[in-house]
């Protein structure tokens, strides 16, 4: 059976890409490539389905009967399960009862039913575990059909294995192949899908090939001859890809319209007839499509704006209309947006939303919808068992928002910390929270925060008094730590002083104050460091309330524990639990949330369910009543997330639109009113909302295009809209612009936009731009290579760049080997720093270089004639080596021939080239290994000057030591310091850059300098060293600076680049290559 759920192309091209490529000339150039990791994907066979999560891991339910679902057992799951053994997959494809999936490295793997050879092992033994497919390699996109399988290769070649009664192997025979054999006469093949018996291919001119049966006229060639070799489609060009159905085909053009061909007795086509087509013709009404799927006998399609078309058979309810009538022509599916996934099975449907959320309809008879249940679904719902990711936090005065690259911000009140950017100041627009990149899930409380990552680790910032942060203290923490002893954690969940942690084994374990037992671990006993919550296993989510707790497990029920004396527990009692206890009444629950003692839960039908407190009518139910056991709340369906406040409750529908009841007090409902509301009421003028969060008295969404607003209380900054002005109603929160780093070196400059691109101006006399030449840039070009930079830093000659995935990559100069790649080779393009990982920060020096990584340790290589790199010796390194004795640093920072280092304690540690006291100990002796800086606590950054260091505290003053012959200091004076001194006129710092000159920031959003001035470098508009801080003129608003030889760089808020000084080599980016006096725009990024 054709039942591959998402058509792999070029690499497969996620789907919220395709709706916006231009159709452009019909043939693909673009080389073939798998799927990155991350891509995730619904599949559908028969009666099983699949799901890849964006971890690489599989999930399966349904139908077991031949091992289809990989779980090492032939049982039936109505629920899903991990597909044992397998990991780093970026395809599925099903077959009707097969199924397989292709991993990052090009490999095939298979299971399930094999008598006609399909899972390509050379064997006929079905196989309930995945086991690798015989001899394929460079594999980039696999396809299934009811009993062969397809594949893919990098060269375009395409091989087939398994049944072959019609010749659907493509091999001029029809005899079976255990083993994959090369289909004939195709070349060029970009695309390909599989049905019942025949097979499709897309190729890179946009035509269409076809073999196998064509009874029904599935080969589109305008006969009814069954072909052993690929024959072209009629009249199709400009294909973009291909499915299969049973016995009938589809194709999506370039121009988002759709064809189809084949059977059509029950209306698959969507032609408005049931007459069967032996060619393609036009679906009618189809438009802006950019993903199809075709089942036994009906199709879906997925529109560029993330809706769901779906026709043909409806037997089983698998159009999803609520009714079981075929369907001649295409129905929007209701109750389902934003999705980027479709897949169809014989008579069932999915569909993935896009932050990894499915949905299914139709046929459950083997459990393949995933609810739990047997009974066929006509209309969407929620697949149980699966891990909800918040990508927004608030707590009581403070917000916290995950951008798309995996870093985090925040805004608002910050005295303990709970901002994470290093500083207690509150912060009224959005700061990035520095060291954390890979964020996927977040929660903020009362006055602490947590963050969950993609590689399974914890991180906790802010209050400690209770130890809440988990990591066996109870010290205030400005920057994130690590919780340790958690690993492969997936979901989070804090309030007021406790947290809690779901594992992707299924274990819930938690931490901080245990008053009422709210640990659930059978005491009242607080916890510094993370316990397991016993009796608990199977569960995919947490909500912590002000004084209880709740799980949700995979099979829909929920768990409760803690305070209950507002009945928050739902067991029909006011008894404290120390232990989790099931909430009765409740099933098939897809989504929780916990406020202060009440609690929330919505059902796989889109169903509120609330108990608890009810003063201020946060239940819903119309009332003011406490309820001691699950109530629903009658105004609400289509609910698809929650969120629970101090006393008013949240809750997202389907369609986008934000719901809002409970207290209103600060305007926390966005109805402009401050009347409480006990029955649901939409928030007006919202739409497109895809995550809530909701605060003590304010609350916060995310759109679909990215931006956020919020709406409630705001005395401390936490609507993060600049002001701390009450908005009633809902404000826009300023988000990360498109650019979000800069960095200046000796001569050149450097930027990393949002979308993770670099780019880089200025000299290129050793390719330290990276385009590939030595061309010197008066303008912005991109830097090659680069798709998910994070971070970058610029030395004299030399530049570095921190991947997503926690790589670096350098080019430029080398010939000390400051590039860290084995080699002393100057490099025009980026090349990858040899043996690093999970790094998290780099700073670039004259000829060295530093990395961080999250473990807290700092790695050097390059230059180390003054013992730069602090491994004791002078001698010169090729590829990064740890920096002995430094363990648990949170900042960094390479001068000419220094380098500097600030622990999560406060202190800072500092080593190599000291003739000018620029270490800071005292002397003008050269050091390494590090030896720390006497008189300095309490810092959170540190810059490194040519000769001269400062380092920034965590109550926004700034300290200095070294060279001071140009007032680089800042102290009033040109009196070089071996010791740090404070810079009296400075207060409210959040960053500092240093050279020649320095430069801070402050809360305020202006910039101040001093120092050496010769080319107005502190952009003043004068040439004048100052001893002191002076303002710069560059517009208010910067959140990050950046020091060069001398020119320096600001980005705003904005977004946008400013530079100033000297610009002989183009490094100012205007394309006059001239001094500044005042600083400007830089443009064409």
């Amino acid at each position: 059976m054709g039942l591959l759920g998402l058509c792999l192309m070029m690499g497969c091209i996620p789907p919220e890409e395709w709706g916006t490529e231009d159709a452009g000339p019909s043939r693909i150039e673009a080389a073939l490539t798998p799927p990155p990791l991350g891509h995730e994907q619904v599949a559908a066979g028969a009666a099983h389905s699949l799901m890849l999560r964006s971890d690489g891991t599989v999930w399966a339910w349904g139908d077991n009967t031949y091992g289809q679902l990989g779980d090492g057992t032939g049982i039936t799951q109505r629920l899903p399960v991990r597909v044992q053994s397998l990991d780093s997959v970026v395809a599925l494809a099903v077959g009707y009862q097969h199924s397989l999936a292709l991993r990052s490295d090009g490999t095939v793997w298979a299971w399930g039913d094999n008598f006609f050879g399909q899972l390509g092992d050379g064997s006929d033994a079905q196989s309930q575990v995945p086991i690798q497919v015989w001899s394929l390699n460079g594999v980039v996109a696999i396809a299934a059909g009811d009993h062969h399988s397809l594949a893919l290769l990098s060269d375009g070649s395409v091989w087939a294995w398994g049944y072959n009664a019609h010749g659907q192997l493509g091999d001029d025979t029809t005899v079976a192949s255990p083993l994959p054999v090369q289909v004939q006469g195709l070349s060029g093949v970009v695309a390909l899908s599989a049905g019942s018996t025949h097979s499709l291919a897309v190729l890179s001119d946009g035509k269409v090939k076809a073999w196998g049966d064509n009874y029904y006229g599935q080969l589109g060639d305008g006969s009814s001859t069954e072909r052993w070799t690929p024959v072209l489609v009629s009249s199709l060009t400009g294909v973009k890809s291909v499915v299969a159905g049973t016995f009938h085909s589809l194709a999506l053009c370039s121009d988002g319209t759709v064809r189809a061909w084949g059977e059509n007795g029950s209306g698959q086509l969507g032609i408005s007839s049931t007459t069967r087509r032996p060619v393609p013709v036009v679906v009618p009404g189809l438009t802006n499509v950019q993903a199809l799927a075709a089942g036994s006998a009906h199709s879906l399609a997925l529109r560029s704006d993330g809706t769901v078309r779906a026709w043909g058979n409806n037997d089983h309810g698998q159009v999803g209309n609520g009714t079981i009538s075929q369907q001649l022509t295409p129905v929007q599916v209701p109750g389902v947006g934003r999705m980027k996934s479709i897949a169809a099975g014989g008579a069932h449907s999915l569909a993935m939303r896009a932050d990894g959320i499915t949905w299914a309809w139709g046929d459950d008879s083997q459990g393949q919808l995933g609810d739990g249940q047997s009974s066929q679904q006509l209309r969407p719902a929620r697949v149980l068992g699966q891990r909800i990711r918040m990508p927004l936090g608030t707590g009581n005065r403070h917000s916290l928002a995950l951008h798309a690259d995996g870093t985090v911000w925040a805004w608002g009140v910050n005295t303990a910390g709970q901002l994470g950017d290093g500083t207690d100041l509150p912060r009224t627009l959005p700061v990035q929270v520095p060291g954390l990149a890979g964020v996927h899930t977040l929660s903020a409380t009362t006055s602490h925060s947590l963050a969950a990552r993609a590689d399974g680790t914890v991180w906790a910032w802010g209050d400690n008094a209770f130890g809440q942060l988990g990591d066996g203290t109870t010290t205030q923490r400005l920057l994130p730590v690590q919780v340790p002893g958690l690993a492969g954690v997936d979901t989070v969940s804090s309030m007021h002083q406790h947290s809690l942690a779901v594992s992707r084994d299924g274990t819930v374990w938690a931490w901080g104050f245990n008053g009422s037992g709210r640990l659930g671990d059978g005491t009242t006993l607080s916890r510094l460091t993370p316990v397991q919550v016993p009796g608990l296993s199977s569960m995919v989510a947490v909500a912590a309330g002000s004084t209880h707790s709740l799980a949700l497990r995979a099979d829909g029920t929920v768990w409760a524990w803690g305070d209950n004396s507002n009945g928050a527990l739902g067991d029909g009692t006011t008894l404290r639990r120390l232990s989790p206890v099931q909430v009765p009444g409740l099933s098939g629950v897809v989504a929780l949330a916990a406020g202060n003692g009440y609690s929330l839960a919505v059902d796989a039908q889109g169903s509120v369910w609330a108990w608890g407190y009810n003063g201020m009518g946060q239940l819903g139910d119309g009332t003011t009543t406490p309820r001691v056991t699950p109530t629903q709340a009658p105004a609400l369906s289509g609910v698809v997330a929650l969120a629970a406040g101090d006393s008013h409750s949240l809750a997202l529908r389907a369609d986008g639109v934000a719901w809002a009841w409970g207290g209103n007090d600060q305007g926390q409902l966005g109805d402009a009113t401050t009347l409480e509301r006990s029955t649901p009421a939409a928030v007006p003028g919202l739409a497109h909302v895809v995550a809530l969060a909701a605060g003590n008295a304010h609350s916060l969404v995310l759109h679909a295009d990215g931006t956020s607003s919020s709406w409630g209380n705001n005395a401390y900054g936490q609507l993060g809209d600049g002001t701390s002005t009450l908005h009633p109603v809902p404000v826009q929160v300023p988000g990360p612009s498109a650019m979000k780093g800069v960095a200046a070196g000796g001569s050149h400059s450097l930027a990393v936009r949002s979308d993770g691109t670099v780019w880089a101006w200025g000299n290129n006399g050793s390719g330290e731009l990276g385009d590939g030449t030595g061309l010197q840039r008066p303008r912005p070009v991109q830097v090659q290579g680069l798709g998910s930079a994070v971070a970058v830093s610029a030395g004299t000659n030399h530049s570095l760049a921190v991947q997503s995935d926690g790589t670096v990559w350098a080019w430029g100069g080398n010939s000390q080997g400051q590039l860290g790649d084995g080699t002393g080779i100057t490099r025009y393009v980026p090349v990858r720093v040899s043996g690093l990982n999970g790094v998290m920060a780099v700073s670039a020096g004259s000829a060295h270089s530093l990395a961080l990584r999250s473990d807290g340790t700092v790695w050097a290589w390059g230059y180390n004639f003054y013992g730069q790199l602090g491994d004791a010796t002078s001698t010169q390194r090729l590829v990064p080596i740890q920096v002995p004795g430094l363990t648990g640093v949170v900042s960094i920072a390479a001068g000419t021939h220094h380098s500097l280092a600030v622990r999560s304690d406060g202190t800072v540690w500092a080593w190599g080239y000291n003739f000018y006291g620029q270490l800071g100990d005292g002397t003008k002796i050269q050091r390494s290994p590090p030896v720390q800086v006497p008189g300095l606590a309490g810092m959170v950054s540190v810059a490194a000057g040519t000769y001269h260091s400062l380092a920034v505290h965590s109550n926004g003053t700034v300290w200095a030591w070294g060279y001071n012959n140009h007032g680089q200091l800042g102290d009033g004076t040109t009196t070089q310091r071996l010791l740090p001194v404070p810079i009296s006129s400075s207060s409210g710092v959040i960053a500092a850059a240093a050279n020649w000159h320095s430069l801070v920031v402050r809360t305020d959003g202006t910039v101040w300098g001093w120092g050496s001035n010769n080319a107005s470098q502190l952009g003043d508009g004068s040439t004048s060293d100052r001893k002191m801080p002076t303002p710069s003129s560059v517009p208010n608003g910067v959140r990050s600076i950046s020091s060069g030889a001398n020119h320096s760089l600001a980005l705003r808020s904005d977004g946008t680049v400013w530079a100033w000084g000297f610009g002989n080599s183009g490094q100012l980016g205007d394309g006059v290559m001239s001094m500044r006096l005042v600083p400007a725009g830089v443009s064409g990024f």
